[in-house]
């Protein structure tokens, strides 16, 4: 009898979301459901918002995948700086937002960039982004230290700069999950990109020692039986457990 007990394997990031990009936007991920709502509720308000002291506002995406949230800054007039690891992703962000750049006169420049490197910086100047937005990217993260320092150097130091953080709950990682996808419906067997377990707590502290002051801190998860089911068949095993965790960050006063 042939065994059906799925296996999962792990290959690099770039590897990983390579691979992954064709049904991205299609697989059922219940993360990018809950990650929607939690930009709806906190980044969306704020991208709205118009900062009369700028010129232009620039928000960096860091990790923008698909372009599933690309779409959303450009539709405020933002310009972005759109950067990831991916080049297969980054293309299919590129054909997305290809037409909203001409109907809202914004522009999108794209950055290949492995964030875990440590021999070649991200080539974006000091101090020069309005905001960060970076969503269900930290788990592939190495060094958050690294990356909240890359955030900090970047983003203008004012009162009006933010950075907006979402991030699979340690509660999946733990439980065994992690990004990735299935290649094998029948098996079951997933390709999965190199993940790091990194708790809320010492995201919030990492932060907080970059100077960066935390603002709002939210949790979801699935909240009973109808909400798996208008979530979609894999949201049923998570019931009553949160797996989406949102950060909303600011720069310290006494930086400014």
């Amino acid at each position: 009898m042939m065994s059906t007990q799925n296996t999962k394997t792990i290959v690099s990031t770039v590897e990983c979301y390579d691979a992954w990009s064709n049904t991205y936007d299609s697989d059922g991920n219940i993360l990018q459901l809950l990650d929607n709502v939690a930009f709806e509720e906190i980044a969306q308000p704020l991208l709205n918002s118009i900062n009369q002291n700028s010129t232009k506002q620039i928000c960096c995406e860091l990790g923008c995948g698909t372009g599933r949230n690309t779409t959303k800054i450009l539709h405020t007039g933002w310009s972005i700086i759109a950067v990831d690891i991916s080049t297969c992703m980054m293309k299919k962000a590129q054909e997305r937002v290809k037409q909203l750049e001409e109907q809202h006169m914004s522009s999108v420049s794209w950055i290949i960039h492995d964030l875990n490197n440590d021999n070649n910086e991200l080539s974006i100047n000091d101090s020069s982004v309005d905001a960060v937005i970076s969503t269900l990217v930290i788990e592939h993260i190495k060094s958050i230290e690294r990356f909240f320092k890359t955030i900090y150097r970047i983003l203008k130091k004012n009162n009006y700069s933010w950075v907006f953080i979402t991030a699979m709950h340690p509660n999946m990682y733990q439980a065994g999950s992690q990004a990735g996808f299935t290649i094998d419906k029948i098996t079951g067997d997933k390709l999965c990109g190199i993940s790091f377990d990194h708790s809320i707590e010492h995201i919030i502290e990492i932060a907080t020692k970059t100077c960066l002051k935390l603002i709002k801190y939210t949790e979801k998860g699935v909240e009973n039986e109808e909400h798996a089911t208008n979530l979609g068949i894999r949201a049923k095993k998570w019931m009553g457990i949160n797996i989406h965790a949102s950060f909303l960050f600011k720069i310290q006063n006494n930086e400014i």
